[in-house]
């Protein structure tokens, strides 16, 4: 998705995103993933959360797999001042589906 801001290994320390202030849901994918091709689509049609990055996974030599233990893409997780506050895997075979695009709105709504 052109529009989100991507993110790489470099804007990552551990599992903490660096120089981040605020609250933002970050999406874990990579270009040759058809799952996140779909979810994407849903994402611009459901979701209601402004602050969206993605972290380009697209290499499988990125150390963002192992760094957050990731099997799948695409995952979800969301940061607050730099800090992992809650996570979405994807489901091997199925990705991420609009009932997590909700979870993320209702978990933005409450905040």
């Amino acid at each position: 998705m052109k529009d989100l801001p991507r993110l790489t290994d470099e804007d990552f320390d551990e599992q903490r995103l660096v120089n981040h202030s605020g609250q933002s849901v970050i999406i874990f994918s990579a270009d040759w993933c058809p799952y996140c091709v779909s979810f994407f689509n849903n994402w611009k049609e459901y979701s209601r959360v402004s602050s969206a990055m993605i972290a380009d996974l697209t290499s499988i030599d990125s150390r963002l797999w192992e760094g957050f233990d990731l099997n799948v893409v695409p995952s979800m997780a969301i940061f607050k001042d730099g800090i992992l506050q809650k996570r979405w895997d994807g489901i091997l075979g199925r990705g991420l589906s609009i009932d997590q695009i909700e979870d993320v709105n209702s978990y933005f709504s409450k905040s």
